[in-house]
């Protein structure tokens, strides 16, 4: 079995005179700007969520309105179309009067 490289006995460095009331200083400040970047970022996400739900209604109370339109729409076409199948039946009845037919001729023919 080969032997791992490296030497057990290495000597290990002793780091003195390390300031760590600076280091722990400085993580904290860190840290509390890691708190204010938080915070903001949630009321940014309030407000945006808060926008986010007016536009939502909005979208909403828009596709009533478009349905009822379209709804009124159909309905004043269907109208229309009858209107000029009405407006037919009285120009073709005028003109059969007009070549001579009877009422009841005329009822015969349109059944």
């Amino acid at each position: 079995m080969p032997r791992p490289k490296g030497s057990k006995n290495k000597k290990k460095v002793v780091t003195a005179n390390m300031d760590y009331s600076a280091q722990i200083a400085e993580k904290l400040s860190a840290k509390a700007d890691v708190s204010k970047q938080i915070e903001s970022k949630k009321e940014e996400l309030a407000a945006l969520k808060a926008e986010l739900k007016t536009l939502n209604a909005h979208e909403k109370s828009l596709d009533k309105e478009i349905a009822r339109l379209e709804a009124a729409r159909a309905a004043q076409e269907a109208a229309e179309a009858e209107a000029a199948k009405k407006a037919e039946l009285e120009d073709v009845l005028k003109k059969l009067m007009a070549d001579g037919m009877s009422a009841q001729e005329i009822l015969q023919k349109l059944q």
